[in-house]
């Protein structure tokens, strides 16, 4: 049985555009892989750390918020780990009440 999970990854801060797109293609390619489905995606970009990861005081934070079978998250985050470009990640199973479409912000175009 899936259940719904987010997955929050950061990345170095000073990675180019398409080595991130990679990343993100790889993580969601993975999920569906295994049989889930990832249902949003959200960047929030370039943060600051709370303390200093393998020398680095900012992080490129992106969360995903996926299904997945529960026996699956296991081999997840054992590769998650093996990759290079991450500072961190983590994954949190959501209760199934909290579970709700998140709302985005709406761009504002500057003229």
């Amino acid at each position: 049985m899936q259940s719904n999970y987010e997955l929050v990854v950061v990345l170095k801060p000073l990675l180019p555009d398409d080595v991130r797109k990679a990343i993100h293609k790889n993580i969601s390619s993975m999920i569906n892989d295994k049989g889930g489905e990832v249902t949003d995606v959200d960047v929030w970009g370039k943060k600051y750390l709370a303390y200093p990861i393998a020398g680095h005081t900012e992080g490129y934070y992106m969360v995903y918020s996926f299904s997945l079978d529960s026996s699956e998250i296991g081999e997840l985050k054992r590769v998650l780990k093996l990759k290079p470009e991450l500072l961190r990640s983590m994954v949190v199973k959501l209760e199934k009440d909290r579970v709700k479409k998140r709302i985005k912000k709406k761009e504002i175009k500057i003229i």
